[in-house]
C-alpha cells in the first residue's frame, strides 16, 4: 500500500513537473490547484517531501551543468548571447515547478544549495578560453552544443536527418 502510494506521488509529480516546463505563463487555475495538492501530499508524507527534495536538487544539478556550459559555448563564440539567455531560463524553468512546492524550511535549504553549487561550478570552469580543439570538440555534430541548442525549444539534429530529442541532456 505505502509502495502504491509513493508511487502515484511520484507519478503526480513528472507529470505537474512537464505541466510546469510547458512555457513560461501565467499560472492557470489548474496548475495552482496541483501544486496545492503536491504541496498537501507533501505535508502528510516526508518519505515524498524528502523524494520530492532530491528531485529539485538533481534538476538543480543539471541547470548549473547547463549553464557552465552554456559559458563554455559563449567563450568558445560558439552561441549567441540570446540563445545562451534562452538555455538558461529554460534549465532553470525546468526545477521552478519542483521547487514551488517544496516546504518553506526545504525551499530556505534548497536556495543555500543551490547558490553553493552555482559558486562551485562557476569556480570550477575556469573563465580563460578553451584551447581550440576543446572548442571544436565542443561544436561537433551530434555533440554538446547541439544537445544545449535543443534547450531553445527549436529542432536541432543529431546527424543529417535525426532529430534530437527536445531538452536533451547535455
Amino acid at each position: 500500500m505505502a509502495l502504491r502510494r509513493f508511487a502515484s506521488g511520484l507519478v503526480a509529480t513528472l507529470v505537474m513537473s512537464a505541466a510546469g516546463v510547458a512555457a513560461a505563463q501565467p499560472a492557470g487555475a489548474d496548475e495552482e490547484a496541483a501544486r496545492a495538492a503536491l504541496k498537501e501530499w507533501m505535508a502528510a508524507s516526508p518519505e515524498y517531501a524528502k523524494l520530492q527534495y532530491d528531485l529539485v536538487k538533481a534538476q538543480a544539478g543539471l541547470a548549473v551543468r547547463i549553464e557552465r556550459l552554456v559559458m563554455i559555448g559563449l567563450l568558445c563564440e560558439r552561441l549567441s548571447e540570446d540563445d545562451s539567455r534562452l538555455i538558461i531560463d529554460s534549465a532553470r524553468e525546468e526545477m521552478a515547478f519542483g521547487q514551488s512546492v517544496l516546504s518553506e524550511a526545504q525551499q530556505a535549504d534548497f536556495a543555500l544549495y543551490y547558490e553553493g553549487l552555482r559558486q562551485g561550478a562557476l569556480v570550477a570552469a575556469a573563465p580563460e578560453p578553451p584551447r581550440p580543439e576543446a572548442c571544436e570538440d565542443f561544436a561537433k555534430p551530434g555533440g554538446t552544443l547541439v544537445k544545449l541548442l535543443t534547450w531553445t525549444g527549436r529542432r536541432q539534429f543529431i546527424s543529417p536527418g535525426v532529430l534530437a530529442s527536445p531538452r536533451t541532456i547535455p
